[in-house]
């Protein structure tokens, strides 16, 4: 989180623009209106930043208007067309050797479902493609060892291409290929396997029959990555609503990537360990490497995600088959010209190459892609307009300005020019000063840039602003979204005048840039909440100084009378019972979520610029649907328009069910003891009301799915101790089967689940899911998904003896025994 300045609260009668003296961290020598920027920054970020379905209200009301992003990011979708929301045809592999074979039955293993097709006559497979008899996730195998099917096998690549199926080169080049091969895979490439193909998995020796298992499991996993990037939903250029693909948590506040600067990926692998915990990203610098084909590009930014896997700390997930990948770094895939101050000839040749080195980086499905905003100008639209139409790579539009100053204006100007005509989803520019006074001037025009954009009605991205050399380096601690670093283990930096991570956050707390925040849990009888644990852990893994709390009272007026909730440090708090509704009257806005609900699990405190005055206010959400939301899309694929979701229950978390299940397109079904708020459900969120469970009679479930309805999932938010079974004819039909509670572990309900081999979701899950929500929404950063995850699963799952887990926090972690109850 952007933290206000301990001194901003001795000043708010002086105005915004009030000149504060604040201390400074020699060699920097700021000037008092620098100070004041940076004083000025939580409330800028906050009106460039307010997440979609948080609505401005009047102060003191609890209202929302409708004016503001009225559409949320799914609705907004226009772009890669291999998205899951929408794609419904199978995979095509394109190569040549047995490994497309393995690694199409290991996908088809990974997403429980589908076949492996390898045709023999390509018109029946485009038949079957076009009833769709073959569907996602089948794999179809075109594999070109066998001459014989070459020229119909080309025929169906192209047919299958020119129809919008996703389509992998499986690239095998073996390190004794001999000339011969290596000659007609060229060719091949050429003609098929390139021009018929989006995205692209390279193996080197991983598939020989003698090949260590560890590194051919590391190529199904990369296969696992690669359809999990060609199938995310695309990013949109301004958008905040939280998605794993949204810029402004990717490149959010106090996110850093680490600028690698090896000729030989292969000498990143000694420093990884040290280098993950402290950085979000790692940049792939194609013009500092040695060898820069198409292939050594691909397989270096594989082999630089397999020695990152397990050393990784702050990164999110990565949705894929039914679950999570959370062991991903992200890459920033950089082409750096001489002319921007790397290497890359920029001459006419160096151009046409470097934009093509640019589109291998969409085929090896990047998490970001540096794209330069100074070249040819048809190029570049060519190159965004594949990347938007085919792919989910989020853009970073840079500049950098080499060994002259150029004036403040001129400097808004390049912002606006890295914005790529508002197809990128950040934008970066590099200046050079001469005059230290003026090593804010790149943050001043971020800022500027940003407010522009706001009032001309164009996206609002990331603006990263940096000045080169040492005489900018406080440049560097200025800016809060994705800062390139160093690092302390690395020999070498990759670029004069970079800090590390560490040293960033480090100068940020000192000259108050980023505050201490407290945040707690807000509850009654809460001592065995996980949140403490989850949250206070997450603060420390990205290294930022927050700590979390429990807040343990009988009513919601003791905490909002106490010193913790009025004092200048208080963040936000997660809402848990009784208090999710009694917290409403004292919010100032809701989100669409939190009123739809009708109750707040979330409240985050932000600092505006009122009347010539700081003005605090208090923001209430939801992401207790999205705790139901996030497992279900993912394990749900496909949602026809008959299918149903079942939600047991009629409390507050019943209603959130209720709304992440209209979200995810499913018809609501509700069923509880009380027939009477069942229906009251049914007319808040739409859909029907069963008294009985049974397969047959008036008024059942069973009589109301008979015109062919599916019951696709089971939503139970009824108390463990209820020890709700289902009717057999309905388990039979293997639903997937989610129960909310937590604890214990295996409840009666999802014992059932299991023994018939219904796909289940537990209740621990959900935990972590709005967790990472909450995490988000207060940082305004990507959540280290790993971390939140492993620490609800060691405070959830069973021990040995029976009994559930209860990990206690050492006296050092942010949240001992003492400070839990150090709120009040």
């Amino acid at each position: 989180m952007w933290g206000m300045p301990d001194a901003s609260r001795d000043h708010q009668n002086k105005g915004p623009m009030a000149r504060i003296s604040r201390p400074c961290l020699s060699p920097w020598r700021k000037s008092s209106w620098v100070c004041t920027l940076i004083m000025l920054l939580p409330s800028l970020a906050y009106s460039f930043s307010l997440p979609t379905g948080l609505r401005r209200a009047p102060t003191g009301t609890c209202s929302t208007s409708s004016d503001l992003h009225a559409s949320s990011a799914k609705e907004q979708l226009d772009g890669n067309i291999f998205q899951a929301e929408s794609y419904s045809k199978p995979i095509v592999f394109l190569g040549s050797g047995s490994e497309l074979g393995r690694l199409a039955e290991s996908l088809v293993k990974e997403t429980g479902s589908g076949e492996v097709v390898v045709p023999k006559d390509g018109d029946s497979v485009v038949k079957r493609v076009d009833t769709e008899s073959i569907r996602y996730p089948d794999v179809i195998v075109l594999d070109f060892n066998d001459g014989n099917f070459e020229e119909e096998y080309s025929s169906v690549a192209k047919t299958l291409y020119d129809i919008g199926i996703l389509s992998i080169y499986v690239n095998v080049e073996p390190s004794d290929m001999n000339a011969e091969t290596r000659e007609r895979k060229a060719k091949l490439e050429e003609d098929v396997f390139i021009k018929y193909s989006d995205y692209e998995l390279c193996i080197r020796d991983e598939g020989r029959k003698d090949a260590d298992d560890e590194d051919w499991s590391h190529i199904e996993w990369e296969l696992s990555r690669l359809v999990a990037r060609a199938t995310l939903l695309p990013a949109i250029p301004g958008e905040k609503e939280p998605t794993v693909n949204t810029a402004h948590l990717t490149m959010g506040a106090n996110t850093f990537f680490l600028s690698l600067s090896f000729p030989d990926i292969t000498q990143v692998k000694p420093f990884v360990s040290d280098m993950c915990r402290d950085v979000d990203a790692m940049e792939f610098r194609c013009d500092l490497l040695d060898k820069t084909s198409r292939f050594d590009l691909i397989y270096g930014q594989q082999l630089l995600r397999k020695y990152c896997r397990p050393h990784v700390v702050r990164v999110p997930g990565l949705p894929f088959g039914g679950q999570v990948l959370d062991d991903v770094m992200p890459i920033v895939y950089t082409v750096r010209t001489q002319n921007q101050a790397g290497t890359h000839p920029d001459d006419d040749e160096g151009i046409d190459r470097m934009f093509a080195m640019l589109e291998w980086g969409l085929r090896s499905g990047v998490e970001v892609l540096d794209v330069e905003s100074a070249w040819d100008k048809t190029k570049t639209d060519t190159l965004l307009t594949m990347a938007k139409e085919r792919y989910s790579s989020q853009i970073l539009g840079s500049h950098h300005v080499v060994g002259k100053q150029v004036s403040l204006e001129d400097a808004v100007e390049l912002f606006e020019q890295c914005a790529l005509n508002g197809r990128a989803h950040g934008a970066k520019v590099v200046l050079s000063i001469e005059d230290e006074e003026k090593d804010s001037m790149a943050y001043e025009a971020a800022i500027i840039a940003s407010s522009l954009a706001a009032s001309d009605g164009k996206p609002v991205i990331p603006n990263i602003s940096l000045i080169l050399g040492d005489i900018g380096q406080f440049s560097r601690v200025l800016n809060i979204p994705f800062t390139p670093v160093t690092h302390e283990s690395l020999p070498v930096k990759a670029a004069p005048g970079q800090m590390t991570a560490n040293e960033i956050m480090a100068t940020r707390l000192l000259t108050k840039i980023l505050g201490r925040k407290k945040y707690a849990i807000l509850g009654h009888n809460i001592s065995y909440s996980v949140s403490p644990q989850m949250q206070g852990t997450a603060f420390a893994a990205v290294r930022l100084p927050h700590n979390y709390f429990r807040a343990d009272v009988e009513t919601v007026e003791e905490f909002i009378e106490s010193d913790f909730f009025n004092a200048y440090d208080f963040g936000g708090c997660s809402v848990t019972i009784p208090h999710k509704q009694a917290i409403i009257p004292y919010v100032d806005l809701l989100s669409d979520a939190a009123k739809a609900i009708g109750s707040v699990n979330t409240l985050v405190v932000k600092e505006e610029v009122g009347d010539n005055e700081f003005e605090r206010r208090i923001y209430g959400d939801n992401t207790d649907w999205r705790g139901i939301f996030n497992p279900l899309e993912r394990r749900l694929g496909q949602v026809k328009k008959q299918d149903v979701a079942l939600i047991l229950g009629a409390g507050g978390t019943a209603r959130a069910a209720a709304y992440a299940a209209e979200k995810l397109g499913l018809d609501r079904i509700h069923y509880n003891r009380t027939p009477a708020k069942a229906k009251e459900l049914a007319e808040t969120f739409g859909g029907s009301v069963v008294n009985t469970l049974d397969e047959i009679g008036d008024d059942s479930l069973g009589a109301l799915v008979a015109d062919g309805s599916m019951v696709r999932v089971v939503i139970s938010t009824l108390p463990a101790a209820a020890d709700f079974e289902l009717p057999e004819w309905l388990v039979e039909k293997k639903p997937i089967v989610f129960d909310v509670n937590y604890k214990p572990y295996f409840t009666k309900l999802l014992i059932q689940a299991e023994a018939s081999h219904c796909p289940v979701v537990r209740g621990s899950e959900m935990l972590w899911e709005q967790g990472v929500g909450q995490f988000e929404i207060w940082t305004e950063r990507t959540a280290p998904y790993k971390v939140m995850k492993t620490v609800v699963l060691e405070n959830c799952l069973p021990r040995e003896d029976g009994e559930e887990t209860k990990k206690e926090q050492p006296d050092d972690s942010f949240v001992s025994e003492a400070a839990a109850t150090a709120w009040q």
